[in-house]
């Protein structure tokens, strides 16, 4: 089975500060690949994903390893750590990319490249879809959508198309939106980004409320970090990074950033896994009183 491959592995397991006294919280554990190695260094992990897929991959992995005895997985969302983890640790790690499986075998539509139902759904208990989204809003608010969580340039255009479309038929899929989008985004645009992927990364982070759970979970990490322990986050697109330094300004003194600024992928890592290009490590450490 393949496996997503983790983004900054060598960094996040320096930056942890492991060793076989620490408890560490994978908030977002995915295919479990960060966790795998924390795991490793005879830490243990309380690992957290809402995607039942997510956990029954990552357990079996985790059995298969033999590591099992230093891992406890609990199916919820990171914006209830508050409830989920009763006592103090020693370290969170919230990890903010999608992993390989669910941009490519969880046939949800999260991603452009393949033609599926426009659900976007990583918690399936969630009741709106993305086609939901692009059903009902009308197009000042799609255009907003597109312009506030995907920084689109051409968001009035491309929410003027999806209104003047679906009134001929339902945008369903991920293929009836990505025509939608090609036919009104200049094509020299096509050179640089693919020209769906802002408004798709929209509709992710509307659908699965990524940016609310974001500002919820990292106050409640920090009152549950104990002293010298370290917060770290990895995000991929700035909307994420606003939110994170947020954080670091309004929880000093008691938490500070480690190093001068975000640590990113080497150029080795990047041309090994492309999709990590875009991914910023930000440490906190919790101050000792």
């Amino acid at each position: 089975m393949k496996y997503h491959e983790p983004v900054l592995l060598n960094e996040v397991l320096e930056n942890l500060k492991l060793d076989k006294t620490k408890t560490i919280v994978d908030c977002t554990l995915g295919d479990g690949g960060h966790t795998i190695e924390i795991l490793k260094t005879g830490a243990c992990v309380i690992g957290i994903d809402y995607n039942d897929d997510s956990i029954s991959r990552t357990f079996s992995r985790v059995q298969n390893e033999n590591l099992d005895n230093n891992f406890n997985l609990i199916k919820g969302n990171f914006k209830d750590i508050d409830q989920l983890i009763p006592n103090k640790v020693d370290g969170f790690l919230l990890d903010l990319g999608y992993s390989s499986f669910h941009l490519e075998g969880y046939q949800k539509g999260l991603s452009f490249q393949k033609d599926e139902e426009l659900d976007m759904r990583v918690d399936t208990s969630l009741g709106v879809k993305a086609k939901d989204l692009l059903k009902v809003l009308n197009r000042t608010q799609l255009e907003q959508l597109f312009k506030i969580y995907g920084e689109e340039k051409y968001s009035k255009k491309i929410a003027e198309e999806i209104v003047k479309k679906r009134e001929v038929k339902e945008i369903h899929s991920t293929g009836d939106l990505v025509e939608i989008i090609n036919s009104v985004v200049p094509s020299q645009q096509v050179f640089r980004i693919n020209p769906a992927t802002r408004v798709f990364q929209a509709l992710r982070i509307v659908v699965n409320q990524e940016l609310e759970n974001l500002k919820t979970a990292l106050p409640m990490a920090e009152n549950l970090t104990l002293p010298g322990g370290r917060i770290l986050v990895i995000t991929f697109h700035s909307l994420e990074e606003k939110i994170v330094r947020s954080f670091s300004r309004d929880f000093q003194p008691s938490i500070y950033l480690v190093g001068e600024s975000s640590i990113s992928p080497s150029n080795l890592e990047i041309s090994r896994n492309p999709r990590s290009r875009s991914a910023k490590l930000y440490v906190f450490e919790k101050r000792k009183k």
